[in-house]
């Protein structure tokens, strides 16, 4: 009962103040009272705790080697499949090629040579809106240069020219051929054709000789005397794509008459566009023979790339083909030449 007493009167005083020694607190209360409450230490067990995670780490790795094993044993079994797969499909692959009759190298040969030649006649350009005026050289009873097995100028000027014209056409470029079969057409007749045709340029195809040299060889272009800066980029325009084409040698681009170089060839002095006279390898020499038969295609092929870059280097056309020029283009520096559109 005292004990209780002592509670209760404790519980209806006011504490005064609260000081803290240690562990130790002392209560104040107003009636004089001071009620004092120790608290014990708190002991840390270091020990536990450091052991506990120990064991947390070991399980956890524990966790990542098992997702691992199995991440590792689920991948083996997919290699598995697959090689497995890869096998049957080559087995079965070998099987229908050994049932296959075999591939001959002559017509694996004739199919590569194919394929070649249809890559080298595929059009670089479409739509081109420009005019070309090509001049086969010579023509009927004039034959021309002749080779040791009798194949004349001619006939060759002729067959390159008609594959010039078909690749040109088939960029989209307007074509005027001076002769298109085996007939004689003055020199006269032939820039004629080509002025009144308002051709914005003229290539004439010939093929060149030399009596006292079999080793002389390659491709040569000549461009008039004056050096006109159109002409020249025309021809040197056809000479890189030519020498891409693959032919024994680079001859340059000359200027003048072969022999005279204040002379010109009247083809160069009597058009009034951009022109140039292309001497395509020597029919006196094997090599440039043999090249001229097996690359027509190829040479064709880069005349006309060499023409059409021209034109839209001079700004004739766009690289989409639009016309860019009103007029028909004029060489910028032959004699002939008065006017410039």
């Amino acid at each position: 009962m005292a004990e209780r007493q002592t509670a209760e009167q404790i519980a209806e005083h006011r504490v005064v103040s609260v000081q803290w020694q240690g562990r130790t607190k002392y209560t104040y209360y107003d009636d004089g009272i001071v009620k004092i409450t120790r608290y014990k230490k708190r002991k840390v067990y270091w020990g536990r705790i450091f052991a506990a995670l120990v064991i947390f780490v070991l399980l956890a790795a524990g966790i990542v080697q098992l997702i691992k094993a199995a991440l590792t044993a689920f991948a083996n079994d997919k290699t598995e499949i697959q090689v497995n797969s890869s096998l049957a499909a080559a087995a079965s692959s070998a099987e229908e090629s050994a049932a296959e009759p075999a591939v001959t190298d002559e017509s694996s040969a004739a199919e590569s040579s194919s394929s070649t030649a249809d890559s080298a006649a595929e059009p670089a350009y479409s739509n081109m809106n420009l005019t070309v005026c090509i001049d086969p050289g010579h023509g009927d009873y004039d034959k021309g240069a002749v080779t040791s097995d009798e194949k004349y100028e001619s006939d060759q000027d002729l067959e390159i020219g008609l594959k010039v014209k078909e690749y040109l056409e088939s960029c989209g470029v307007s074509v005027i051929m001076t002769r298109s079969e085996d007939v004689q057409v003055s020199l006269s007749e032939r820039c004629a054709i080509a002025n009144q045709g308002s051709a914005d340029f003229f290539v004439s195809l010939h093929r060149n000789s030399v009596s006292d040299n079999a080793s002389e060889s390659g491709v040569e272009i000549w461009v008039n005397s004056n050096q006109p800066q159109y002409d020249t980029a025309l021809a040197q325009n056809i000479l890189t794509a030519l020498g891409t084409a693959g032919i024994s040698q680079d001859r340059g681009v000359k200027y003048g008459y072969s022999g005279w170089s204040d002379q010109n060839y009247q083809v160069n002095m009597d058009t009034v566009m951009p022109s140039c006279l292309i001497e395509l390898g020597f029919m006196t020499n094997d090599t440039d023979n043999e090249l001229f038969e097996t690359k027509q295609t190829e040479y064709a092929k880069a005349i006309g790339d060499g023409i059409i870059k021209t034109a839209i280097d001079l700004g004739v056309c766009a690289e989409d083909g639009t016309r860019k020029l009103s007029e028909q283009l004029l060489s910028d520096g032959k004699a002939n030449v008065t006017q410039q559109y």
